[in-house]
């Protein structure tokens, strides 16, 4: 098991900022050679500390022009595979179980409210989620998880 340092927590901290930083620019700013840079991080990577890099993608300009959080609870017999199936639903971008009374969230996305409103009740209710709370997301900060 890797032990994540300091020195590592700055190379995850430089990745989650830019992930397409270099192993040459991550070295420059972190004073460090570019190989010492690059076998740490192929070591997060196969340790599983860092598990893959993604696209940021402005979601305005692909179209995508409402966005939520659904709170709910599921029907009495459904289970995780249920959940797992609710992802396969166009828009879904993730489902975590959750403390509370409403145990599933789901965050979702979709080209317009009236979109979004029929994905949750024409798909995701008829899949198991009931005392459903929608709440519409209005803004959001970028923030970086705390390392």
């Amino acid at each position: 098991m890797l032990n994540v340092d300091q020195m590592n927590k700055r190379i995850i901290r430089l990745l989650m900022s830019d992930g397409k930083m270099t192993y040459n620019d991550i070295a420059k700013k972190l004073r460090r050679s570019p190989s010492t840079v690059r076998d740490r991080i192929r070591r997060l990577e196969d340790d599983k500390v860092i598990l893959g890099y993604y696209a940021m993608v402005n979601s305005e300009r692909m179209g995508i022009n409402a966005d939520a959080i659904v709170l709910a609870k599921l029907q009495p017999g459904k289970g995780q595979e249920d959940m797992r199936r609710m992802k396969d639903v166009e828009g879904v971008r993730e489902i975590l179980q959750v403390s509370g009374d409403r145990r599933v969230l789901v965050r979702i996305s979709s080209v317009d409210n009236r979109t979004l409103e029929e994905t949750i009740f024409q798909k995701l209710v008829p899949m198991g989620l009931r005392d459903v709370d929608i709440r519409v997301i209005l803004g959001s900060v970028q923030g970086q998880p705390y390392i």
